[in-house]
């Protein structure tokens, strides 16, 4: 057998299988949830879900409405209520003001009580005499508040002398 290189080998084609092209991935729905703190150790949890045409479209559409939730609810426990608006008030009639007129006593009439009280506290001749060398050098007692107790001061001494 010879063969001759010439002449031409006859093939065949094969059919080769066509791979059939994988379906379009259809977004059937598309859900996001967020974790929104309301208060100390309390949150809550939205999750918005839809059907859309791609992920972009559903996320444009969802995330406006969860940027509301979050501005509504976030930490509402911790926040300060809102004081109440004022309701309008006539306005005042000014009344015109008087200088304040400073009322105190002379220091004298303070000191004539407190000596007075000294005077009617005392237990013993000793405690007398004591209070009366105080009332002696005192500069706050006049000389008129000086008269005034003289004559307390011989009742005690009366007083403390019967006894």
């Amino acid at each position: 057998m010879t063969y001759n290189m010439t002449e031409a080998k006859k093939t065949t084609k094969k059919k080769v299988a066509r791979k059939k092209p994988a379906p379009k991935v259809e977004l059937v729905s598309y859900s996001m949830r967020m974790v929104i703190p309301i208060g100390q150790y309390a949150n809550i949890q939205p999750e918005i879900v839809i059907k859309a045409g791609s992920v972009d479209e559903a996320h444009n559409y969802i995330a406006p409405h969860m940027n509301k939730l979050w501005k509504e609810y976030y930490l509402v426990s911790e926040r300060r209520p809102k004081p109440p608006e004022p309701v309008a008030k006539p306005a005042p009639v000014e009344k015109p003001v008087a200088e304040p007129v400073s009322v105190q006593p002379p220091d004298s009439s303070v000191a004539l009580v407190k000596a007075t009280q000294a005077i009617n506290s005392c237990l013993s001749i000793d405690a007398l005499n004591i209070i009366t060398e105080q009332i002696k050098v005192s500069v706050k007692l006049s000389q008129d508040d000086k008269a005034v107790l003289i004559p307390l001061w011989e009742a005690k001494l009366l007083e403390l002398n019967g006894k």
